[in-house]
C-alpha cells in the first residue's frame, strides 16, 4: 500500500525540466511551490510508514488498540521495559545464576588506578587496538580493552563521587555507571557467577548482587536499586587519541598478568571467540536475525528498547528510524569511529537525513550537520542542534536474551530509503 501510494504521488508530481541543472529555471515559482508541496507529502508518507510500523509492533507484542492510537498521536506508552518491573521479576534472576568455576576475587577489580598521558600510552598501543572512552565529570578517560579484560571493573572517585567502569568480555558488554548512590559510593567487584553469559557484580558496601548489563541490584539489601549510566564509546586507540588528546589513559597495573594476551582471543582475529558462533555459557533464549556476536549499540529511551547493528550504520552512513513515537537518527562518526544517536525532531515534524557527497544533510533545508555533535554547521539551520542519546555496547545474543522485546535496526522501525529524496520527482539532476 505504501509503495503504491508513493508511486502515485511521484507520477502526480512529475514534470520535465529539460537538461539544465538549475532547479528554478523556466517557471521558478511553479517549481518552488511543487518542491514545498513535495516536502509536505514526504512528511505525510513518513507518518504513514510510522503507522504501519506501529501496526507491525502491536501485532508482535500484543499492545491494545487504544495504546496503538496513543502511539500514532505521538504519546508515549511504555509497553516494554529494559529492567524488571517488579520485585518478583528481580528475584527470578537469582534462579538463573550460573557458576563459572571462577571464585570471588579471582578477577580483581581496580580501585583508583594510575593513569598516563596520551604521549605515554602511545608507546605501548597500536592505532588498531580496541579502547573504551568514558566521559567522566572531570573529562574523558581511555581504558584499553587488553587491560579491562583482566579486571572487568574499574572503581573511580571524582570529586568525592564514585563511578564504576565495567566490561564483560564474554558478552562484549561495556557500561559505565554513577555509583555514588546518595553518598554510599559503592565499590564493585566481579562476583564470579553469570546470568545469560553476563557478569554478576557485587558491591563491597552491602554485598548486593548486580547484573553488569542492567546496572540494577537483583539480590541483597540494595535489591531494586539502579545506577545512572555514563556516556561511553567503543573505539580504537588511533581515533581516541586524535579526538581526546588530553584524555587520561589507564596505566598497566603492577603485577605479572599478561596484558598483551587476551584469554578470549583477539578482536583483530576472525577465528577468535569474539567473532565465532560459539557460546561459553548457555543463555535463556536466542534470536537468529543477526549473528550471535554482532556488535550492537543498545539504547533504552522512554520505556522503549532498541539494538542497532553498528556495522549496518557504518555502511549506510545515516539511518532514520522510529523508537516508539520518537524520531531518531543513527549516524556514523568517522572521526571517532563510533555510531551516534540523535533526536531528529528539530522542528514540529522530524527531519530526514542522508549522507550526501560524504556530508550529513537534512533533506528539508539541505543544511549540513556535524555527525560528531549533531550541530548544523552550514545552511538555513546553521547553529541548530539535535539532542544526543548515549547507549551501551553488547553482543546481540546477550542483549536479546535479557531484552527479548527489543526493537532492532535494521528492522521495521527504519524509515525506508524510498521515502528519502533530496529532490522532488521529475527534477533532472543531469
Amino acid at each position: 500500500m505504501l509503495k503504491a501510494a508513493l508511486c502515485l504521488c511521484r507520477n502526480y508530481f512529475h514534470f520535465p525540466l529539460g537538461k539544465k541543472k538549475t532547479l528554478y529555471s523556466l517557471n521558478s515559482m511553479h517549481l518552488l511551490r511543487k518542491r514545498i508541496l513535495w516536502t509536505v507529502m514526504q512528511g505525510l508518507f513518513l507518518r504513514l510508514e510510522q503507522i504501519l510500523f506501529f501496526r507491525h509492533l502491536t501485532a508482535s507484542v500484543a499492545v491494545p488498540a487504544a495504546a496503538t492510537l496513543l502511539l500514532v498521536l505521538g504519546m508515549t506508552v511504555p509497553y516494554a521495559a529494559a529492567r524488571p518491573r517488579t520485585m518478583d521479576d528481580l528475584g527470578k534472576i537469582s534462579e538463573r545464576l550460573l557458576s563459572t568455576g571462577v571464585e570471588y576475587g579471582a578477577i580483581p577489580s581496580l580501585y583508583r588506578p594510575q593513569y598516563n598521558r596520551i604521549q605515554d600510552g602511545n608507546l605501548s598501543s597500536s592505532d588498531e587496538e580496541i579502547v573504551f572512552v568514558v566521559l567522566l565529570p572531570d573529562g574523558p578517560r581511555i581504558y584499553p580493552q587488553r587491560i579491562m579484560v583482566w579486571h572487568q571493573v574499574v572503581n573511580e572517585i571524582v570529586d568525592d563521587m564514585a563511578y564504576a567502569i565495567t566490561y564483560c568480555p564474554t558478552t562484549g558488554t561495556l557500561m559505565a555507571y554513577d555509583a555514588s548512590m546518595s553518598g554510599l559510593n559503592l565499590i564493585f567487584d566481579t562476583e564470579g557467577r553469570i546470568v545469560d553469559g553476563n557478569s554478576v557484580l557485587i558491591d563491597r558496601n552491602s554485598g548486593s548482587l548486580w547484573l553488569q548489563e542492567t546496572g540494577m541490584a537483583f539480590a541483597g539489601p540494595l535489591m531494586g536499586r539502579g545506577l545512572p549510566m555514563l556516556p561511553v564509546f567503543w573505539t580504537n586507540w588511533g581515533a581516541a587519541k586524535r579526538i581526546f588528546p588530553k584524555a587520561l589513559v589507564l596505566s598497566k597495573p603492577a603485577g605479572n598478568r599478561p596484558y598483551g594476551r587476551d584469554p578470549y582471543g583477539s578482536y583483530q582475529r576472525k577465528d577468535s571467540y569474539y567473532h565465532n558462533d560459539k557460546l561459553i555459557y548457555p543463555v535463556e533464549r536466542l534470536d537468529r536475525r543477526f549473528h550471535r556476536k554482532t556488535p550492537m549499540l543498545c539504547l533504552e529511551h522512554q520505556g522503549y528498547l532498541v539494538a542497532i547493528d553498528i556495522g549496518y550504520v557504518k555502511k549506510k552512513g545515516a539511518v532514520n528510524f522510529f523508537m516508539g513515537p520518537n524520531a531518531l537518527l543513527a549516524v556514523y562518526d568517522q572521526n571517532l569511529a563510533v555510531v551516534r544517536i540523535f533526536n531528529r525532531q528539530v522542528w514540529a515534524e522530524p527531519f530526514l537525513f542522508i549522507l550526501h557527497q560524504g556530508k550529513l544533510m537534512d533533506i528539508a533545508t539541505r543544511s549540513i550537520w556535524e555527525p560528531s555533535t549533531g550541530v548544523a554547521i552550514s545552511g538555513n539551520m546553521k547553529g541548530a542542534s539535535m539532542t544526543q542519546y548515549y547507549g551501551s555496547y553488547s553482543m546481540w545474543f546477550a542483549w536479546y536474551s535479557i531484552n527479548p522485546e527489543t526493537l532492532v535496526i535494521p528492522g521495521p522501525g527504519e524509515v525506508s530509503d524510498k521515502l528519502i529524496s533530496v529532490d522532488p520527482p521529475g527534477h533532472d539532476t543531469k
